[in-house]
């Protein structure tokens, strides 16, 4: 039994020995490489962006101090330009401010056997800085602010076709216009990071347009374009007619910034003035065939059609904002018995102060033909020229002005100022010169049955034929 004891000393002794030893040199170990990492960075460091694992403090200087002096930044620009910036023309530099040292400190060399399950990414973990007055040289000198390289960005927009008289709609242009203010910023960013490359695109630096081809409100605004232009108007004149399509229409139109379609009213009034131009007929010289068959040109008067310029403007666009196709007379401010070009038509009173004779012509035949006196000549009293209308008629009726007053059985005026049609009892004989020294006010004196047959065949706005 000793015997076996003896044995077995010398072999736990030896097992002690082996775990002690080992116990030992791991700890020598341990202690080395804590004593290795209170200089250097843990493995799988990265600062910045650099890698600094097993360097020290001032190796890593050495590495980010080299890598400022080689840097330089890619812009990534539409239309695939691109264009670099050096770390030269920024002046970008490296703070040396006790960072890195105390980023050191903070990993415990006693505890780098726990650096797998440590943070280690230190993206801002030194200090670097741009030259402001270098930066900002540099930044308005790039080629993505050169005026002649720009393009602005452009909304969608609807075209005209004249061949189909329709809107088409245009696509948007997204252009290259960089949001300068943005971009600055981001810029400097990136190159602080010392990122490899920029992506103007990605960095939502860019106007874009704000409306797109497939834009509800461009969509809409289209719809509302063609519907105007589908527009189709004809005035009828009668025996003339003038029409308003989309080829004319759609220089009127305008689409707001929102892409609210309207109608310039201002254009829409011209067209309208026009019209009234060539379809106006108060006052406009007349070449008029006598009843006599002589032909004589007559101009002035109050006699004819006048469009309502205004009322008609405004009718106008309502009809062109509902898109069809319509056959309409103009808004008037002043009416005619015919709207023919000859808007006398074939009832009206004629005077011709020449032969001093009034004739009354009803539905294409003379039913009264007769000498009349008119307006004294001698004394500035002419009756005056022109197409007028009879303004009413009455009976019974005293005239009166200046130093007379005077009854007449059957009054028909035809201007504002007086001047009219009425027999005159005072009056023995009528035609010939007797208006030379002898004529009336301005008036035209005309034999009793010959005004009174006027008078029960004739209405108001009839026209009334002055000229010599």
């Amino acid at each position: 039994m000793m015997e076996q004891e003896e044995k077995k000393g010398p072999s736990v002794w030896s097992t002690k020995k082996k775990v002690g030893v080992t116990i030992a040199v791991v700890v020598v170990l341990y202690a080395l490489i804590a004593v290795f990492f209170q200089f250097h960075f843990f493995p799988g460091t990265e600062i910045n962006g650099y890698q600094c694992g097993f360097r020290s403090v001032g190796k890593v200087k050495e590495m980010i101090q080299e890598g400022v002096e080689e840097y330089s930044i890619s812009i990534k620009e539409r239309d695939d330009r691109e264009e670099t910036v050096s770390s030269a023309q920024v002046g970008l530099s490296f703070s040396d401010n006790g960072k890195l040292e105390a980023l050191k400190e903070g990993q415990k060399a006693y505890a780098w056997i726990t650096f797998p399950f440590i943070n280690k990414e230190y993206p801002n973990g030194v200090t670097l800085q741009v030259d402001e007055t270098a930066y900002a040289n540099t930044f308005h000198a790039l080629s993505a602010f050169d005026e002649t390289l720009v393009v602005a960005p452009v909304d969608a927009w609807s075209r005209y076709n004249k061949e189909t008289n329709s809107y088409d709609i245009v696509e948007e242009i997204y252009g290259n216009t960089v949001k300068e203010e943005e971009f600055y910023d981001a810029l400097k960013e990136a190159i602080l990071r010392q990122d490899a490359s920029i992506d103007v695109e990605e960095a939502d630096c860019y106007q874009n347009p704000v409306y797109k081809k497939d834009s509800e409100e461009v969509i809409q605004s289209n719809d509302v374009l063609n519907q105007y232009v589908s527009t189709d108007i004809i005035y009828d004149f009668d025996d003339r007619t003038e029409e308003l399509t989309g080829k004319k229409i759609n220089k009127w139109l305008q689409v707001t910034k929102k892409f609210k379609v309207k109608v310039n009213k201002e254009k829409a009034a011209k067209y309208v003035e026009n019209l009234a131009k060539k379809y106006d007929t108060v006052g406009i010289e007349r070449h008029f065939t006598s009843i006599v068959g002589n032909e004589v040109d007559v101009e002035g008067g109050t006699y004819g059609w006048t469009i309502d310029q205004e009322a008609e403007t405004e009718k106008l666009i309502k009809q062109i904002k509902k898109g069809k196709k319509v056959t309409r007379e103009p808004e008037y401010a002043h009416y005619a018995k015919s709207r023919k070009k000859n808007d006398i038509g074939d009832t009206y009173v004629e005077v011709d102060l020449g032969s001093q004779y009034m004739w009354f012509y009803k539905d294409g035949k003379t039913v009264v033909s007769t000498p009349v006196v008119t307006g004294n000549t001698s004394l500035g009293r002419g009756t005056p020229t022109g197409v007028y209308y009879i303004l009413y008629k009455t009976t019974d009726y005293t005239l009166t002005g200046e130093g007379y007053a005077s009854h007449v059985d059957y009054w028909l005026p035809f201007t504002h100022s007086g001047v009219g049609i009425h027999d005159a009892s005072w009056r023995s004989s009528f035609g010939g010169g007797i208006y030379t020294y002898d004529g009336s006010h301005g008036c035209v004196n005309t034999p009793y049955n010959a005004v009174r047959t006027i008078y029960n065949n004739i209405e108001s706005t009839y026209p009334v034929v002055v000229h010599w």
